[in-house]
């Protein structure tokens, strides 16, 4: 898989569950460049914006799309990272940050 095929992956997850990618094309880009490296170090597509704490039961909650982003995206317009968002963030009707659900997962020892 390359940059290409993750930017129709990102399409095609985002028209299956209701979301809308980023317009910012590049951003789109980096986040299929990142989520390649994280494949290639880690065995697994983990979101970027997301630290791996190297236990595969809370690093798969990160595997793009994570779970957090269907609730952050009903609640703020998008997921964390901004990757999918929503009709209503696009046009500007919500916006806001959105909270790091899995910060509780990176100190735990």
């Amino acid at each position: 898989m390359d940059v290409e095929d993750y930017l129709k992956v990102f399409e095609r997850v985002a028209e299956k569950r209701g979301w809308r990618t980023n317009p910012d094309r590049e951003l789109l880009r980096d986040f299929a460049e990142g989520l390649l490296e994280n494949k290639k170090r880690y065995g697994i597509a983990t979101c970027p914006c997301r630290m791996v704490v190297g236990n595969r039961d809370i690093d798969r909650k990160i595997i793009c799309p994570c779970v957090y982003a269907e609730e952050d995206i009903k609640n703020y317009g998008r997921c964390y990272c901004g990757l999918y968002v929503s009709k209503e963030y696009i046009e500007g009707k919500i916006s806001g940050n959105v909270p790091d659900r899995h910060a509780e997962y990176y100190f735990l020892s």
